[in-house]
């Protein structure tokens, strides 16, 4: 009896393999995207690496929403596949076998298919791991990537565990489904179509609400840290109007074609706008998961790839000079501690002959000299009002971030002593340069007692900058005497504890990175022999472009590739949403097809029929992802600044061409499941 159920669950795959192997090929690619996740998660040399501190963090994100999508994928190819052959399953019924046997032969059936899914997903995991494994070398520069084993057998374990579970949920489903329904329901389930469907004008209305409050806060929100904390509301908002107006809303504007008499009584138009109408409330849902994921996929890959490309523009930004140092010597007397800070001579001489050792070239060196604070802006005059500037406390305050301004000070003969330019400033004049992309531009400004006018906007800024921040951040250039005045009213108002000016080295290195990246070591080792007798120890504040450019490499890089394979599964998962919906309306279609060609309609007119229903369907999900990517563009590039990358300049060419490139595969996958359908249909 055993062997009848299996051969009779092999017999129904094939016959139906056409629904079962696109489900089977989804599932796999879902399983190999989690392995290739999860075990670049606990891969060893990614832990303790150099320039790969990040991925594992990345990837145990992508496999949360890994873990999302899948189940959400997995349950809707078993509810278009538990339809399709629900017909089947009662005519099993009818012939005489019980409600448990149909449930064993689906049993063989879902453990085979199940079965093709992880050994196909093992197959492509550890195939492309090695793939995977060399691609983030080539991002991130790191050799010792590319060396990690492709295989685990823990990982397999565990991710089977998880694809095991959706299984086992997905067949209790169809068990509870199966047994619900009586056998003349189970023959009528996969022909029952749907009542023409009335304007759901409460779900019009809400969706119309919806997506304008989402599009509202994409374009409103006009500082990062505001962007940050609507992003999610957006997105949620924007995905339940997209639901709402493509069931209500597609009903409402098939409705008015329908009333549109010169329009609907055309015979390619009538009958489909009949056929779309008819069944439109299933048909929305899917074209609305289309436009989600089609967006998800433009934003995504578009985003990291930007942030990926802007790595070098946000080290010159942060990074004017090579290198930025200070060191000081520390004294200890019973509890009392001494500092002294190492001179201008020492750290010259020091870093100039560990630079000898290191085989690299110091080709320039100076020092900085700045403060900075946060102000109130309040129409022209920054206000000092800020309980702590150093610290994020002045967000908790309910200050709008937007009158927020971090200003770093320097005086003119620190700014021309690193810029080698001859700027010269009155006691009632300021330079002003934006450090983050800031749109703030005084033409006068009052602070700590003083009106100073703009006399020019720079666009060098000589000092290190921590840029990409949640607010505007900027560089004023003020006489010696102004510096000084600021420094004390600011220091009045913060106290000694959080007023304080840093003093640093600043030099450019010549040389190969292999050779820069000794180079502290020697200093610190150097640096020690230079302490005096009655001297404990030395400190060194050290921060390098080198460094810098492999820490946002890393971390960027990461983004991209994490961006990248979840791009591919809202890929696949798009691919298979529309592959079953055009197989699903192709056998709704092939009576009613046939039944038109025999009243008089012939086949070329059913073809065009058919070519305008499709086309009047499937190209608008595609249309909407745009639309949906140009108005989140503002947020998403104020989202960025917190990430260092400023403006526009990498992300719209990018969306540009993620999008060309994403309709080129959307048309394809339209050409392929296009013929599908006229197969079905003839």
């Amino acid at each position: 009896m055993k062997n009848f159920y299996i051969k009779t669950a092999l017999s129904n795959l094939k016959k139906n393999s056409r629904l079962y192997i696109p489900q089977v090929i989804s599932g796999a690619v879902m399983y190999s995207v989690f392995y290739i996740m999860l075990k670049l998660c606990y891969e060893e040399k990614l832990l303790y690496g150099r320039g790969s501190r990040y991925i594992p963090t990345f990837m145990a994100i992508g496999c949360a929403v890994m873990l999302i999508l899948s189940a959400v994928m997995i349950f809707y190819s078993n509810g278009f596949l538990m339809k399709q052959r629900k017909k089947e399953y009662g005519l099993y019924n009818v012939l005489g076998l019980e409600k448990r046997h149909v449930i064993l032969i689906m049993f063989f059936e879902n453990i085979i298919s199940f079965a093709g899914q992880i050994l196909g997903g093992i197959v492509i995991g550890v195939s492309f791991y090695r793939l995977s494994t060399l691609l983030i070398s080539k991002i991130m520069d790191n050799s010792n990537i590319s060396g990690a084993s492709v295989f685990s057998g823990k990982v397999v374990l565990f991710t089977t565990i998880v694809f095991l579970m959706l299984f086992v949920l997905t067949f209790i489903y169809n068990v509870i489904s199966i047994k619900k329904l009586n056998p003349v329901e189970l023959m009528k389930a996969s022909s029952t179509g749907e009542r023409e469907p009335k304007v759901k004008w409460i779900m019009f209305l809400l969706g119309i609400i919806f997506l304008g409050a989402g599009y509202w806060l994409a374009v409103s929100l006009e500082t990062p840290l505001r962007a940050l904390m609507g992003f999610f509301i957006a997105v949620i908002l924007v995905i339940v109007g997209t639901y709402f107006l493509f069931t209500a809303g597609s009903i409402f504007i098939l409705k008015a074609l329908k009333k549109n008499k010169k329009y609907y009584y055309h015979p390619e138009h009538m009958i489909s706008v009949s056929g779309m109408l008819y069944r439109m409330k299933q048909n929305a849902a899917g074209l609305a998961s289309i436009a989600i994921l089609a967006t998800g996929v433009l934003i995504m890959i578009s985003s990291t790839v930007s942030l990926y490309g802007g790595v070098e523009e946000s080290i010159a930004k942060m990074y004017p000079q090579d290198l930025y140092f200070s060191s000081y010597f520390i004294t200890r007397e019973d509890t009392q501690y001494n500092t002294r800070w190492v001179t201008y001579e020492e750290a010259e001489k020091v870093l100039r002959e560990s630079a000898e050792k290191a085989g690299v070239e110091v080709t320039m060196f100076g020092r900085e000299e700045y403060f900075e604070t946060a102000y109130i802006l309040d129409n022209d005059e920054l206000k000092a009002e800020v309980e702590n500037p150093t610290s994020s406390t002045f967000f908790e305050s309910g200050l709008s971030s937007s009158k927020v301004k971090c200003i770093t000070f320097i005086d003119t003969d620190c700014y021309n002593s690193l810029t080698g330019e001859n700027l010269v400033l009155g006691e009632d004049e300021m330079a002003l340069a934006a450090m983050s992309g800031g749109k703030w531009k005084p033409e006068k400004v009052k602070i700590a007692g003083l009106e100073l006018k703009c006399k020019s906007r720079l666009d060098q800024i000589p000092v290190y900058s921590e840029v990409g921040t949640i607010v505007d951040c900027y560089l004023m250039v003020v006489s010696s005497g102004n510096y000084r005045v600021i420094f004390d009213e600011q220091k009045e108002k913060y106290g000694d504890s959080a007023s304080e000016i840093e003093k640093r080295f600043v030099a450019n290195i010549k040389g190969e990175d292999e050779n820069r990246e000794k180079l502290e070591n020697i200093y610190l080792n150097m640096i020690n022999d230079y302490l005096k007798e009655d001297e404990d120890w030395c400190s060194t504040r050290w921060n390098s472009s080198w460094d810098m450019r492999t820490d946002f490499y890393d971390m960027n890089g990461s983004l991209m590739f994490l961006g990248i394979l979840l791009s591919i599964v809202c890929l696949i998962s798009t691919a298979l949403i529309i592959y079953y919906k055009q197989i699903s309306e192709g056998y709704d279609d092939r009576n009613k097809f046939q039944i038109m060609q025999k009243v008089g309609l012939s086949r070329e007119e059913i073809k065009k029929t058919i070519r305008s229903q499709i086309l009047t369907v499937f190209f608008l999900p595609l249309i909407v992802a745009g639309i949906h990517t140009l108005v989140a563009f503002p947020m998403i590039t104020k989202l960025m600044a917190m990430l260092s990358v400023f403006g526009a300049e990498i992300l719209l060419p990018c969306l540009g061409i993620v999008f060309a490139v994403f309709a080129l595969v959307y048309v394809v996958i339209y050409s392929i499941t296009a013929k599908t359908y006229y197969k079905i249909v003839r």
